[in-house]
């Protein structure tokens, strides 16, 4: 039986927090709520989500449950704590340099009472904190709650829009963010595309070349692959019927076909036939220059999907 819960986002540790659905609060997104932590204290946040099914129990706080909605007095209170924000962030940054340590301070905050302070940042490796938290606890008076998180986690948590010009796709309504690879890259044929154009802010390949992933797994299944040796049906060349794929258009179910005569055509999928699975340019002669161009440069068919082998670029992203 699947549990339904509100999610709240914490204005202290900057994650959301999942809690027992229950209609009787009659929050909604957006709404301001204190609400009680894994510690049995009140905490500060905004409603995300409600009465929604949860991907993973063991990450609901059962002990926790909405106190009320945040009243001006509480906001008030909240806005204050947020006055020292940025003193703090720049404090942390100093001491973090102090200690020479490896680490991009990018968030703090107070929890709702003032009593703690929670500190955020990314580094390439591990760091060794202690005595970094050691004077931070002497200097601000504090808890100290320190979190190092990755790229694409800072990256959620600051905002902000994407290349698309809209709020970014983690930010806005992914709740998990999940593995994105190159072979999801090669399988929409985006390859040439390079890395600056795939790469989201965070430096790592954008989340939304997920969104449609299996979309076109399942249309490059009715498509020959680049090299195979195909033959067109005859209603579309009746002189020259046999060719090899050099280029592929998914989304539109088309090719680029390099027919027998070298001369080069756009054809649907549907008037493809091939010759053999995995024939490779096996009726065809060619020079070694011409084998390299054609498969270094690939040809376009649709500017916005096509299928290329990687270049450089694209090649760094597979290392990260």
């Amino acid at each position: 039986m699947s549990t339904k819960v509100t999610g709240i986002l914490s204005e202290f540790s900057g994650q959301i927090v999942e809690i027992p659905f229950n209609e009787k609060t009659g929050v909604k997104v957006g709404d301001a709520v204190i609400f009680r932590d894994a510690d049995e204290c009140e905490e500060y946040g905004l409603v995300k989500f409600v009465n929604r099914d949860t991907t993973d129990k063991e990450k609901v706080l059962f002990s926790s449950a909405i106190l009320r909605l945040a009243s001006p007095h509480d906001l008030q209170k909240v806005e204050t704590h947020n006055e020292n924000v940025e003193q703090t962030l720049r404090s942390s940054k100093k001491l973090a340099s102090k200690y020479d340590l490896d680490m991009q301070v990018f968030r703090a905050s107070y929890s709702y009472d003032g009593k703690k302070l929670h500190v955020t940042f990314t580094a390439e490796d591990r760091v060794d904190f202690r005595d970094l938290v050691k004077e931070m606890a002497s200097l601000f008076k504090k808890q100290i709650y320190l979190r190092q998180v990755g790229p694409r986690d800072r990256a959620k948590m600051l905002g902000g829009h994407g290349r698309c010009g809209r709020v970014r796709c983690s930010t806005a309504f992914l709740k998990d963010l999940e593995s994105i690879n190159m072979d999801m890259v090669r399988v929409q044929g985006l390859e040439s595309r390079g890395s600056s154009k795939l790469s989201g802010v965070c430096g790592k390949l954008l989340c939304c070349l997920k969104f449609e992933i299996d979309t076109y797994k399942e249309l490059r299944k009715k498509m020959p692959k680049i090299g195979d040796a195909i033959k067109v049906k005859k209603t579309v060349s009746e002189n020259f019927q046999e060719g090899w794929i050099t280029g592929l258009d998914i989304l539109n179910q088309k090719a680029r076909v390099e027919l027998a005569n070298r001369t080069n055509m756009i054809v649907e999928g549907r008037d493809i036939e091939k010759v053999k699975k995995g024939d490779v340019w096996e009726n065809f002669e060619y020079k070694e220059e011409k084998d390299q161009t054609a498969i270094s440069k690939a040809v376009k068919v649709d500017e916005d999907s096509v299928e290329t082998f990687m270049d450089d670029e694209s090649k760094k992203l597979v290392k990260q």
